[in-house]
């Protein structure tokens, strides 16, 4: 998806129901803008986050952002995404920009399913001098495996692993079955800032 459409393929799904003030596909014509629209503190509780299903028995997905209007305080990213998620989330605090490789764990009361506690638990963290960066998250569905493997590049050819292989879980109870490939911008300290999608590449 090269997000030259006017509108979003049918193999997007939103996460919640948008916020259509905060996604555009033509205020930068070729790409999927995603703004931040009210402060969260997680992923669970982010608004706008655009998904599609991995496939079995193995996948790869390829996305290209641009970070240039972040703000401190926003996470931005791409995720193998359920209850139990594995991130490959970028971080602006101050001036500074990180990627991280992260586990988030997500907590429902059993009746309302509300949010009661999010966690995170950060496995690889590295500085970025770039505000254009390449992420990929592979899935591999064979039986008793169910593993997602995470990488970045710099130039959208030279790729370096981060984090460890991440066991997927496979749970109707919480969230949905399976796994969906999730990208999103959020904030946490204001709103105003946004990522721009270059490019969504399935294999």
């Amino acid at each position: 998806d090269d997000f030259s459409a006017e509108k979003l393929g049918l193999h997007w799904q939103w996460n919640h129901n948008p916020v259509n003030s905060a996604w555009s596909l033509t205020e930068r014509p070729g790409f999927l803008r995603l703004k931040t629209s009210r402060v969260v503190p997680n992923l669970y509780l982010a608004p706008n986050t655009l998904t599609q299903r991995m496939k079995g028995p193995k996948c790869s997905a390829v996305v290209t952002l641009d970070l240039s209007h972040m703000k401190s305080g926003d996470r931005a990213g791409f995720a193998a995404f359920n209850d139990e998620t594995g991130a490959l989330m970028i971080k602006k605090d101050g001036k500074k920009l990180t990627l991280c490789a992260s586990d988030l764990s997500v907590k429902l009361s059993q009746r309302d399913k509300v949010v009661e506690n999010a966690t995170e638990k950060v496995v690889e963290s590295l500085p970025l001098t770039t505000t254009k960066i390449w992420l990929r998250i592979d899935g591999n569905f064979v039986p008793r495996t169910d593993i997602a493997t995470f990488y970045y590049s710099l130039d959208g050819e030279n790729w370096q692993k981060i984090g460890n292989d991440y066991r997927l879980r496979f749970d109707w109870q919480r969230f949905f079955m399976g796994s969906k490939y999730a990208l999103f911008n959020f904030a946490t300290q204001k709103v105003g800032g946004y990522v721009d999608v270059d490019s969504f590449t399935i294999e």
